[in-house]
């Protein structure tokens, strides 16, 4: 294939998740993540070219939310950016295809939104089909529970499969200081939960908080002087299935294998299990399992290791899930996954969602050493 540009991810930031940050509106949650990830490459705004924002005012709390962010971005003298109403992975990815066409060597991503100050079930539920499904009122929880009725049916999982996937994140998440939940539970215990829509139980689904992120891109040349460990981008892809849930096989995920495949070999990876840490944006253990096998992934085995963040079950700030994804996996290769470090980790794989029921899939290829010569 053509060379491509190697780009780098050299910083990383974001607030820990919580329920509801009743001092700060986006905008202040966001201005100390901006801060850590530029103090971490050691530059001020002015290294930057350009910048990205992952956020809508439907969640932000407050109308126009993006252009007020822009202050805490620092975008005076005038700079060039761009917003994007999607979890700011997607932003990353935008920034990498800028960077890519020569028209930038560095780029700051942000994701952001107070979803204590919206009602994120009505909001979520306009991006379905607005004439048969978004009228009938469903909401992410039930069209979840759709997609977990058909992955059960065409597989034979069971609850107690579902349980042991929401355990085994509950349990790593427990060592992240990032997290919301930070509880270890058994999957006894979490089977014991009563059903938030059937066949999904409260415990297998995530609580919905806020946060703030930042991520730092850079190109070959500036990378290393930005970071002592950048994470190259080896491969990345992304994906988008229709939008009417009755047109797709929910039991599956065409959009993440295809997403998946593109990557690895742009990446030159055979299969994901060479990877050594994979991080997926899985919001309930049948999505993680879906994911899995769209992936060709053991989600029993222990290599590679699957979401030793937790994942989105211990913490779903939405706009910033993706991005997170990407930041752990940084932090991974990076080294600076502090307690959940996995020892020796070379390569990672980190995937973003977007939509109901993983309609719209992004998967990246990291490593520690660069891709293209």
């Amino acid at each position: 294939m053509t060379t491509l540009r190697n780009v780098a991810i050299v910083g990383f930031a974001q607030l820990p998740i919580v329920a509801r940050d009743p001092h700060r509106m986006a905008t202040e949650m966001l201005y100390p993540v901006v801060r850590q990830a530029l103090a971490e490459c050691g530059v001020e705004r002015d290294a930057i070219d350009y910048q990205v924002a992952g956020s809508t005012d439907y969640m932000d709390g407050r109308p126009f939310g993006f252009v007020a962010a822009l202050d805490v971005m620092g975008s005076w003298p005038p700079r060039q950016d761009l917003h994007l109403e999607m979890d700011a992975a997607f932003c990353a990815y935008y920034g990498w295809l800028r960077m890519q066409t020569g028209d930038c060597d560095t780029v700051m991503v942000v994701g952001h939104g107070k979803t204590s100050e919206g009602d994120p079930n009505r909001v979520l539920n306009l991006a379905l089909d607005p004439y048969y499904q978004a009228a009938i009122g469903l909401d992410p929880t039930s069209t979840a529970a759709l997609q977990a009725s058909a992955y059960m049916q065409r597989t034979g999982t069971t609850d107690a499969d579902l349980a042991a996937i929401a355990a085994r994140n509950r349990t790593a998440g427990a060592r992240n200081a990032d997290n919301q939940v930070r509880t270890a539970s058994s999957a006894t215990e979490l089977a014991k939960t009563p059903w938030a829509v059937e066949p999904l139980r409260a415990a297998y689904l995530p609580p919905v908080g806020e946060s703030a992120t930042c991520l730092i891109l850079a190109a070959e040349g500036k990378a290393e002087k930005l970071c002592d460990r950048p994470v190259w981008i080896h491969g990345v892809d992304h994906r988008t299935e229709m939008q009417t849930l009755g047109g797709r096989d929910l039991s599956r995920s065409a959009g993440a294998k295809l997403a998946a495949e593109k990557a690895f070999t742009m990446a030159g990876l055979q299969t994901a299990r060479d990877a050594d840490v994979v991080e997926l944006y899985a919001t309930t253990p049948a999505e993680e399992l879906i994911l899995c096998e769209a992936l060709d992934l053991d989600p029993r085995a222990q290599q590679p290791v699957i979401n030793p963040s937790g994942g989105p079950l211990c913490g779903n700030p939405l706009m910033s899930t993706g991005l997170i994804r990407l930041g752990e996996v940084f932090r991974q290769l990076a080294g600076r996954a502090g307690e959940r470090a996995v020892p020796g980790a070379q390569r990672g794989i980190a995937h973003a969602a977007q939509g109901h029921c993983l309609q719209q899939n992004l998967v990246w290829v990291l490593g520690t050493q660069r891709r293209w010569s």
